[in-house]
């Protein structure tokens, strides 16, 4: 079965769903009305569809079996957090109780029943809430058993161990189709990416948390090779695009905000105005791009970072400047302004959709 044919079950039930109530809206305002032979034959049709896919993939035939279903989600991650806990929890509780080997068997045991765990619910459950429970703390659990022996052996915290991080959770995600797991796997890609330029140099490789560009390099290279990433099926060229839209975003607006985290050899204070500069058409260019290409969450990504920076921007070239009631008086402003510009870029894709 592929791993995208459940979206495709769920997209087929909400597009009856969403026939049933223009329906409705259509009777109610008489401009159709189905005969009652009609009306049942639909009724009757769209019932052994909803039933067949039930069966098949499980999905959600209403509203409130959606929101039911993001409650698990929810659930699903909280659990896994809790879980991971746990194991920390537990590790440090006996850990100076245990030699060298009882210590890395047992750190190599939980990702291990974590993985058994995975396969063990995805093979009896179709939603996979519960194997995807399992999938973050397998991911967890690898982290925290990495770290853990490194520090165990007097070993450094090196770079080198993010990259068997991102490929064994990269791995667990493209079997199983956790796209969670697979966009936190990304996210260690681009970190263990980024050291690359500090490890090259001798430079410890937490300072590219205080030195931002190689990262932010790091998430442009993922964005760029997000397209890529679309055989592995499931959505998966999504996720690393959104993934890399929040890496690079994020990073851009703090090298734009926060004085002092550029590598560029100018005063912190110029180095600032540099980076706010680029943000600008960054944010378009990227914004630009989602919207042409239909993709909804990258665009709202994009205009909230926009939007953040702004207000931002506003924040610290106006507010010693102006009478508070102007301040909030133009932001107000702004605000409008920007409400007319989006219906005016949605106009215009509807047009273009016609």
């Amino acid at each position: 079965m592929p791993r995208d044919a459940r979206r495709a079950a769920q997209a087929r039930a909400d597009q009856i769903r969403a026939f049933r109530r223009e329906l409705r809206t259509l009777a109610d305002e008489e401009a159709f009305r189905p005969s009652p032979e009609e009306e049942a034959a639909l009724t009757a049709h769209h019932e052994r569809v909803l039933a067949s896919l039930a069966c098949d993939f499980d999905i959600d035939r209403s509203e409130r079996e959606g929101q039911l279903s993001r409650g698990m989600q929810i659930a699903s991650l909280l659990g896994a957090a809790a879980l991971v806990g746990a194991v920390a929890a537990l590790v440090n509780q006996f850990w100076g109780r245990l030699g060298l080997s009882a210590q890395v068997t047992l750190l190599t045991f939980f990702p291990l029943a974590a993985l058994a765990g995975v396969q063990f619910a995805a093979e009896r459950e179709r939603t996979r809430y519960v194997a995807g429970l399992f999938g973050l703390v397998a991911l967890g659990t690898a982290w925290f058993a990495m770290a853990t022996i490194a520090r165990a052996l007097n070993l450094p915290l090196s770079p080198l161990l993010f990259w068997p991080a991102a490929a064994f959770g990269i791995a667990v995600a493209v079997s199983y189709g956790f796209r969670l797991v697979f966009a936190l796997s990304l996210a260690v890609s681009v970190v263990a990416m980024a050291s690359v330029f500090f490890a090259g140099g001798g430079v410890p490789w937490p300072v590219l948390f205080n030195r931002l560009e190689p990262f932010t390099g790091a998430a442009f290279a993922l964005l760029v090779l997000s397209p890529h990433v679309a055989p592995l099926g499931d959505g998966f060229d999504n996720t690393a695009r959104h993934t890399a839209l929040v890496l690079l975003l994020g990073a851009s607006f703090m090298l734009a905000n926060v004085s002092g985290l550029s590598l560029l050899a100018f005063a912190p204070s110029t180095a600032q105005i540099v980076y706010q500069v680029v943000f600008v058409p960054l944010s378009i260019a990227l914004l630009w791009r989602a919207l042409r290409t239909g993709d909804s969450r990258g665009a709202t990504l994009t205009a909230v970072a926009f939007a953040l920076f702004i207000l931002v921007r506003y924040f610290d070239w106006f507010w010693d400047w102006i009478p508070a009631w102007a301040f909030f008086v133009v932001l107000a402003g702004m605000a409008f302004a920007s409400i007319a510009l989006l219906r005016r870029v949605r106009h215009r894709q509807e047009t273009e959709a016609i």
